[in-house]
Order: C-alpha cells, then sequence, then structure tokens
C-alpha cells in the first residue's frame, strides 16, 4: 500500500507539474541567470533521427520548468541556511553583499595579461603618453578570511612590467564603492577616481554637477548565480550637459549616438547602460571642450561606467575593448599620435585573461 501510494504521488507531480508547462507561457530570457532561456526546438524528420531534438529539448525543458527560480531558491536556501555551507556553487554571502570565490592565483593569466598590453604599447607613437589602472575587484576589500583570494600583492607586483605608468587606488577605494549584487562599482562614487586619475595624467580637475538617473531593479550577476530572493540594487548613471550634447560613434550600433543606451537598464544586465554594454569600438566628440586633448582607453566592463566622467576633460576619447577587437582592425582606423593612452582593467580580467584577442 506504501509503495502505491508513494507511486501514485509521483505520477501525479509529474502530471501537474507537465500540465503547468503546458499552460505557463514560456519565458524568453531570466533576468535573474541574466542569459536567454531555449525555446521549444523545431521538429523535423532529421532532429528526430539524428538525436539532437530529444537534446534540444532536454535544454527547453531544464529552462522552462515552471517555478524554476522558486526551486533553485529553495536549493540555495537550504545550502545556506539547512546544510550552513559557506557557499553556493562559490557564491558567499555576507553583510556586505553576494560574492563570488576568486581563486587561484592565475600567474600564466597576469603573464599573458602583461605581455599583450606590452605588445600594444610597442605600436604606439612615442608622442603617445602612457598609463595603467587595474582596478580591485570587490573580494580585495571584504574582510572575511573565511574564503581563499587571489594574491592581490602578487598581482599587482607584477604588473609593475608594464611598459606604463602605473595609477594605483586601492587606497581611495571601498567595499561601498561596489554593487552589492554585482562585480562592477558605482558610477556615483567614481569622482575620487578622476581626481586620482587628474594628478597622475596631468589634467585640471574640476567637481562637476551630475544629474543623478536611477534605476531601482539592477539584477547584478551575483543576484542570479546565488538564487534567493533579496534586495535588489539601484543603478545610477550620472549626466550634464557636457556628456549629453557629445557625439559619440559606435561600432555595432550605429543607431546610437549617445554616452548612454537606457533602454538596457530593462534587459538582461542592467549596467549595459553604460556605453551600451559590449562594444568593441567607441567614439566620442567632445565639442564644449576648451582643448584639444585626446585620450584612448583600452578597457573592460570596469572602464564603461569611468569614461563618461573623463570626457570633460578631453576633446575626443576612442574606447577600444580587445576582447571583441583585434589589432589589425583598431590600428587601420586609428592614428596614435600624441593622445594619452590609459589601459584601463579589472583584476578579475588580468587574472583571466584568454579572452582578450592578438
Amino acid at each position: 500500500m506504501k509503495n502505491k501510494i508513494i507511486t501514485i504521488s509521483f505520477v501525479f507531480v509529474i502530471e501537474f507539474f507537465f500540465i503547468l508547462g503546458l499552460v505557463i507561457k514560456d519565458e524568453s530570457i531570466s533576468k535573474t541567470e541574466r542569459r536567454k532561456l531555449e525555446s521549444f526546438p523545431k521538429l523535423t524528420i532529421n532532429k528526430i533521427m539524428d538525436g539532437s531534438f530529444m537534446d534540444d529539448f532536454e535544454d527547453y525543458s531544464l529552462d522552462q520548468f515552471p517555478y524554476r527560480d522558486t526551486f533553485r531558491s529553495i536549493k540555495a536556501s537550504v545550502n545556506y541556511y539547512v546544510l550552513c555551507k559557506l557557499d553556493n556553487n562559490n557564491i558567499y554571502l555576507n553583510e556586505d553583499g553576494i560574492f563570488k570565490v576568486e581563486y587561484p592565483t592565475n600567474t600564466e593569466s597576469i603573464d599573458n595579461f602583461i605581455n599583450k598590453i606590452n605588445s600594444i604599447i610597442d605600436t604606439l607613437n612615442e608622442d603617445n603618453k602612457v598609463y595603467s589602472l587595474i582596478i580591485p575587484d570587490k573580494n580585495y576589500y571584504v574582510k572575511d578570511k573565511l574564503f581563499l583570494k587571489i594574491d592581490y600583492d602578487l598581482l599587482y607586483s607584477k604588473i609593475e612590467k608594464l611598459n606604463t605608468t602605473s595609477i594605483d587606488i586601492r587606497d581611495i577605494m571601498d567595499i561601498n564603492d561596489y554593487y552589492k549584487t554585482d562585480t562592477h562599482w558605482k558610477q556615483e562614487n567614481l569622482d575620487k577616481v578622476v581626481k586620482r586619475l587628474s594628478e597622475k595624467m596631468d589634467f585640471p580637475y574640476t567637481k562637476l554637477n551630475y544629474k543623478h538617473n536611477t534605476y531601482s531593479k539592477f539584477y547584478g550577476v551575483y543576484y542570479g548565480q546565488a538564487a534567493l530572493n533579496g534586495n535588489l540594487d539601484t543603478i545610477t548613471y550620472l549626466t550634464n550637459d557636457i556628456i549629453n550634447e557629445c557625439t559619440v560613434e559606435y561600432l555595432e550600433n550605429p543607431n546610437l549616438n549617445t554616452v548612454y543606451n537606457p533602454s538596457k537598464l530593462t534587459g538582461m544586465d542592467s549596467y549595459d547602460v553604460f556605453l551600451d554594454g559590449a562594444s568593441s569600438l567607441i567614439t566620442i566628440n567632445n565639442p564644449n571642450s576648451k582643448g584639444n586633448r585626446e585620450l584612448v582607453v583600452f578597457r573592460d566592463s570596469f572602464g564603461s561606467s569611468l569614461i563618461p566622467l573623463l570626457i570633460p576633460y578631453y576633446s575626443k576619447i576612442t574606447v577600444i575593448d580587445i576582447r571583441y577587437i583585434t589589432s589589425d582592425y583598431y590600428l587601420d582606423k586609428i592614428e596614435f599620435t600624441n593622445q594619452d593612452v590609459l589601459f584601463l582593467y579589472s583584476t578579475l580580467l588580468v587574472n583571466d585573461s584568454s579572452s582578450l584577442k592578438e
């Protein structure tokens, strides 16, 4: 009798969720996981014969399972609060937010980063003034010593081999300068970084006024990975007349001509509001500049939110992301003559530099 009850209950649960799957409308994206979800696969004779239909259907079933996020949250809650695990799939929590374990220190990657940046520097003009700023990821400021970290002292000592003037901001940043649910830093907290850059790069710093534009439903990258229901971040992007009156050209998005893209706020990654997210080559012209000084920035995603704050100090800024573009292409488009050149990368990328192209 007991086995019958278990069998009937099991069949009932399966049928219940099967019916739910038919009734509930499929979702196209997951904002918590920040990715596209699988749609129902196209049914063809060839796909049935080669078995690919069932593989695709399995992926679809997993992505569109009813209340998927709820079950992910239950699993994570059990790991954290019942089993008292310190982390869930290398995601851990503390009072300062959600973090990911970044370990071990990848010395091979750091050397690869140094070699690639120095090879770019070799292509520059002798009139270029070359600087580097390696941004500490937020794990650098975590006081909890329960989790292993990158050996930041080793990383920063090794990057001294870059043929640049190094700019260090570790002493002026703290954990509150980063989003609680995301890897990135907050633009509204970066004026002190601009000031430090002005001291090292010799441009005249001015305390500027900005309008704070906010969006309060920012699901950071760690929010979905933690799979817990919690407070969302508020993302703030800063504007003023100088920024608003710039003309901007994007290689991948020629229809966009502004520094920010507010339509990205409601997409998979709200942080893409800054410089349209993953853009390989951007040109920003500032018609209100009082001089002819130009800047070229080689950057990762952290640079997206800092670069707009540098616009008032330059007549033109060229932004290059060598994760998405090769040197053959940008060297054909850009003439390096007497610009400031800034290499702006996070420790996360330095420790995992395989995405950088030649």
